[in-house]
């Protein structure tokens, strides 16, 4: 929600302002009054409201010059003016100051609600704005002029502390703090979001997280770092990290980050898994993935671990497995299975069934292979913007996922996951010429759940990143 502070020398003024006016409906709330332009003055460093409603005529310094030193020290916040009849020439005057408007004694909710919702619209453009800066900053080498770029934007937020709370949520929706909480948040994709934060303490933190966690959200991960935009990436996946640790442990909640001296347990126990697949040993591996169930050994195990313990059984049977069939994304493995549980119950199913023959489902299904290949482009062609695996297709049309790998390099000539990269940048490219959605919506439209990755990928199979393709793709198309 956004704050507003009153400014007015009258006490009945503010009390009838703030009592008068349903301010939730709008998504405000009056965060703090004043009776003078330098007590309003102190509030505004202190509460940093996102809206100030002003008298003109007040004792001491007056409403315009408190107009003029608030767009000095933050151009954002927007100005509503108290008038009279009376004042009517004061507030054409304010007006050339940057004000949004202004409302007449005694006041009218509709006017009032009007001006707030333009408020509302401006302040949410000036965070999609800097929300997008931020990406780039992320994005882009950390040179002098990003580390104050950087600087600047956490001060606009009241983010001033040498030292910050990192929190990257997992899951949809966005994460609300107490109303005094001074932060920042971007999403970096469909399902995950980034949030920088000041708080004295861990247990002040926790105090201004919701409880319980939103729907939707399914972990976050914390830690503390510096507040420097080089080595932020690097953080920012520490977190993202340990908010996946819900999946490990089936439960939505806060993740911090904690010492990693276990980690040389989790190291030991799939090697161990390593060798007795390699060996055909699968009852010994079977033990160990019930010893990795164990609770103290969950507690050392991260989604990276869980990723390679997947890879490890699931193609234990496989004669012929290529890079394509193998699981890199976090996303994909929940896709598969909602939690490291059910995760590992399917695994030991995997072992004990034994060797699957990779042409096994097509023989099965009786059905040619260009038939196949054609319902399953047509497929991917309509669901592009939706999570698409390997996996996933080869569970709908009832093929093995080595068959599936091998059918599209033979045919194609290309990988699944080449051909799905290429439908999907053929649209992006299409969007950033003809469309000014930002390059994060971009991103999702099209299927991709991480705004880094999409840029990397985009940039890796045109040599520029896609901010330089919509530059140079304006007033003309693409060759």
């Amino acid at each position: 929600m956004y704050k507003v502070l009153l400014v007015d020398d009258e006490n009945l003024v503010l009390k009838s302002l703030a009592a008068g006016v349903d301010w939730k409906k709008s998504d405000f709330y009056v965060a703090g009054k004043a009776n003078n332009a330098t007590q309003a003055l102190e509030l505004i460093q202190e509460l940093q409201p996102h809206v100030v409603f002003t008298d003109i005529r007040m004792p001491g310094l007056s409403g315009l010059e408190l107009i003029k030193q608030i767009k000095e020290l933050d151009k954002h916040i927007q100005i509503i003016v108290i008038s009279g009849y009376a004042e009517f020439a004061y507030v054409q005057k304010s007006l050339n100051y940057g004000v949004l408007g202004y409302c007449l004694k005694p006041f009218d909710d509709h006017e009032i609600h009007t001006l707030l919702q333009t408020a509302a619209g401006n302040l949410d453009e000036i965070k999609h704005k800097r929300e997008g800066k931020l990406l780039e900053l992320l994005d882009d080498p950390a040179t002098a002029w990003a580390q104050s770029a950087f600087h600047d934007i956490l001060a606009d937020a009241g983010i001033t502390s040498d030292k910050v709370y990192l929190l990257v949520s997992v899951g949809k929706g966005r994460l609300t703090f107490l109303a005094e909480t001074h932060y920042v948040g971007i999403n970096l994709g469909y399902a995950r979001s980034v949030y920088w934060v000041q708080a004295p303490n861990r247990d002040a933190l926790s105090a201004a997280l919701p409880s319980p966690l939103p729907d939707g959200i399914l972990g976050i991960g914390i830690l503390q770092a510096d507040r420097n935009v080089e080595g932020m990436m690097q953080v920012i996946e520490q977190c993202t990290v340990r908010a996946w640790d819900f999946f490990i442990h089936n439960r939505r909640d806060l993740y911090w980050e904690e010492s990693q001296t276990k980690d040389d347990t989790a190291a030991l126990l799939i090697r161990k898994l390593e060798r007795a697949v390699v060996k055909s040993e699968f009852a010994l591996a079977g033990d160990l993935l019930d010893e990795m169930c164990l609770p103290s050994n969950k507690q050392c195990l991260t989604i990276h671990h869980t990723l390679r313990i997947y890879n490890i059984v699931y193609f234990h049977a496989a004669s012929h497995t290529s890079e394509d069939d193998y699981i890199f994304s976090k996303e994909q493995l929940y896709h598969l299975y909602p939690s490291f549980d059910q995760m590992m119950d399917s695994l030991k199913e995997s072992l004990n069934d034994g060797p699957l023959p990779i042409s096994a489902s097509r023989a099965a299904k009786g059905e040619t292979e260009h038939a196949n290949l054609k319902e399953i482009i047509k497929y991917m062609h309509e669901n592009y913007r939706n999570h698409i695996s390997i996996q996933s297709i080869s569970r709908i049309f009832y093929l093995h996922p080595n068959y599936l790998s091998q059918l599209f390099k033979r045919e194609i000539k290309v990988t699944f996951t080449e051909y799905l990269t290429n439908v999907r940048l053929k649209e992006a490219k299409n969007l950033l010429r003809t469309t000014n959605l930002p390059i994060g919506e971009v991103a999702e439209t099209i299927g991709f759940r991480d705004y880094f990755y999409f840029t990397r990928i985009f940039k890796k199979n045109t040599q520029q990143t896609p901010k330089q393709y919509r530059m140079l793709s304006i007033g003309g198309g693409e060759e």
